[in-house]
């Protein structure tokens, strides 16, 4: 009876709890740039190190990444939090980067050289007060002038 008693009143943890660990999908109907990944899944695991990204997508036709998802279209990626620069490598790439996580909000300056032209990019990736959303803002620009902002809006699968 008391085994019962303790059963009713269990709880299961919410998407909040979670933070921003699980596996996320583009949202349907949600506005997205032309270039926009095409079937873009992420598998965000969180753990003491930081936090990595395990994505897939479908490749673009013409087998060309956007420079502005340099970092978002790669299939892992991983960024600490302990103010250090992490090094990534994206493709034929380096990326450095730097994270800090606020709360609901986590925030990534990072910098590459891309064919002898220096980009730079910040992520502000942002979750939802119910944990079951979270907004991607993008920003990138080259030392030769290329710029340009996206905004990807996720649900948690």
């Amino acid at each position: 009876m008391c085994v019962f008693f303790l059963a009713a009143f269990v709880v299961p943890g919410s998407s909040k709890d979670e933070g921003f660990a699980g596996t996320w999908v583009l949202e349907k109907g949600s506005e997205r740039p032309n270039d926009a990944p095409i079937n873009l899944q992420t598998k965000i695991k969180q753990d003491s190190s930081g936090i990595t990204f395990e994505t897939i997508f479908k490749e673009p036709e013409n087998g060309v990444v956007p420079l502005l998802y340099l970092g978002v279209m790669t299939t892992r990626l991983h960024l600490t939090f302990n103010g250090n620069t992490e090094q990534n490598t994206i493709g034929p790439f380096q990326m450095a980067s730097k994270t800090t996580l606020d709360g609901n909000q986590m925030q990534t300056d990072w910098t590459a050289m891309v064919k002898g032209d220096g980009v730079q990019g910040h992520w502000t990736h942002t979750l939802s007060d119910d944990g079951r959303h979270m907004t991607l803002e993008i920003h990138e620009g080259s030392s030769q002038g290329q710029s340009a902002d996206a905004t990807l809006h996720f649900v948690r699968k």
